[in-house]
């Protein structure tokens, strides 16, 4: 679909004079800080909550992008949430050199590559993690580049706050959690080979964390990459975990297995690998956490879209699998897979692919289960191939289920545009509540659109899960930048 249209039809404004201080949002009530190294636990707030106003806010990395005539100098767009949900006039766009964020603006630098927020310095404002991929590489970290912490604050991320903090290495991979359970958030950050590299919290806004260590090494480490990493408490203990995709390359198989880092007073110990019914390791490309079935643990949903060696086990349409949490950690014995040739399951893996391209785990109808998001990135579309969808799965206290699942693509009824053969609609997904008012909202990459400039689509949601009612959709035009082949959509925070 060409969006650039429908956005202009939301009357969005075309150009920004100063696009590092764009209309800055409004915070409502700081939160009192909390010095730095104490463990007293804050309030619970939205985990993207830059601003401190209880609304969770929308953080897009586009690292392709192009900054003052830099081709991949990299930008950041960041959309704050209201009680009207996310506010398209209340934005902000990031690079090297605004006000907030160290640096200037090279070629390839890549700013966005990577994203994870929490409240690092427990002052009561989300915080931004931002990779760097290109920046600076070191023979430390010579694949990596840095990371940049960018402070949030009553006025939004890096307005009126101390400038950001560089962190070399930055890690193809950031995730966040309280890892060690001291009440303090952590970072982490995937490496090559050696595991994971853990940046413990409180963070001092001029000085970086607290400390720093790795996880312990395992037997089969040497040329494993890791492919993704999500947290949640997996076991329900009150200490984050770590679930992540960690695989090598086998001839011309790619291998993604599931493993679980298991969240310890003294941090995560060494991973084991998560097997299925049949004993063998569990295999994937795209994962998320949450508590499916709301019995107090995490639970893993995983998305596979090729089976490499078990291929023939794999429906060719792609799958998902949902594992469960509990006090023995993921119990990969006790799961339930869904395809596209599951029942009631829209579309068919004879005429699609890509069910699993993405999974997003969030409570979108308010009933307190969290529901399961796929993307489904190569489903066509009334004859348009690759034209993409996502389907969604209802939690309920057996876990996901079928039975009320919904689809929605850019032909939908209500929803913006129309789809067009290669947008990918569904390759990336996020929830979140962005209205504060206990149901996350859904959302959606398409970073083929508009020729590869790529775009986001919003869906707001009811006590039936998502709606295609309000929905909306805005990319790089919507930032006052050119429609670059940027690929708008690829990097959000989980």
């Amino acid at each position: 679909m060409n969006t650039r249209s429908a956005t202009r039809g939301l009357g969005l404004l075309t150009a920004i004079a100063a696009i590092g201080t764009l209309t800055a949002p409004v915070a409502f009530g700081a939160p009192t800080p909390v010095p730095a190294g104490t463990s007293k636990k804050l309030p619970a707030q939205p985990k993207d909550d830059f601003n401190g106003d209880g609304y969770a806010d929308l953080a897009v990395g586009s690292p392709n992008g192009r900054i003052e005539r830099k081709n991949g100098a990299g930008y950041v767009s960041v959309v704050y949430g209201s009680k009207s949900g996310l506010n398209l006039s209340s934005k902000q766009l990031l690079h090297q050199g605004v006000e907030g964020v160290p640096g200037t603006t090279k070629v390839d630098d890549r700013f966005g590559s990577s994203l994870a927020s929490a409240d690092l310095d427990r002052d009561g404002y989300a915080d931004l993690v931002v990779g760097v991929a290109g920046e600076d590489p070191t023979p430390e970290f010579p694949f990596y580049g840095v990371m940049t912490v960018v402070w949030g604050g009553p006025k939004g991320l890096g307005r009126g706050t101390a400038p950001g903090k560089v962190i070399k290495g930055a890690g193809r991979h950031l995730v966040t959690g309280d890892f060690n359970g001291d009440g303090n958030p952590d970072l982490v950050t995937g490496e090559y080979g050696s595991g994971l590299r853990m940046l413990h919290g409180p963070f001092d806004t001029a000085g970086g964390p607290a400390r720093e260590s790795s996880t312990p090494p395992t037997g089969d480490d040497d040329d494993r990459i890791l492919d993704g990493i999500r947290a949640g408490d997996v076991n329900g203990d009150g200490i984050t975990d770590i679930v992540g995709l960690h695989g090598w390359r086998d001839d011309s198989y790619w291998r993604p297995e599931l493993v679980f880092w298991e969240g310890t007073p003294t941090g995560p110990i060494a991973y084991r690998h998560i097997k299925d019914q049949k004993r063998r390791l569990v295999l994937g490309d795209t994962l998320d956490v949450g508590d499916v079935n709301k019995d107090g643990y995490a639970d893993i949903a995983v998305g596979l879209l090729y089976g490499g060696e078990t291929s023939a086990e794999v429906p060719s349409g792609g799958q998902v699998t949902y594992i469960k949490g509990s006090a023995k950690g993921p119990l990969g014995s006790r799961n339930k897979v869904f395809h596209l040739d599951s029942p009631r399951v829209p579309g068919s893996s004879k005429t699609s692919g890509g069910f699993g391209s993405a999974v997003s785990v969030g409570d979108l109808d308010g009933d307190k289960y969290e529901d399961i998001t796929v993307g489904v990135a190569g489903m066509n579309v009334d004859g348009r191939r690759a034209a993409g969808s996502v389907i969604t799965l209802r939690g309920t206290a057996s876990g996901p289920t079928s039975k009320v699942s919904k689809e929605f693509h850019q032909n939908t009824k209500g929803v913006p545009g129309s789809a067009e053969a290669g947008d990918l609609f569904g390759n990336h997904l996020k929830t979140l509540d962005a209205n504060g008012d206990g149901r996350e909202e859904l959302a959606v990459s398409a970073p083929g659109e508009n020729e590869n400039a790529g775009a986001m689509w919003v869906f707001k949601t009811d006590k039936n899960g998502v709606t295609p009612n309000g929905s909306f959709v805005y990319g790089p035009e919507t930032l006052g930048l050119d429609p670059d082949p940027v690929r708008f959509g690829e990097v959000l925070t989980y």
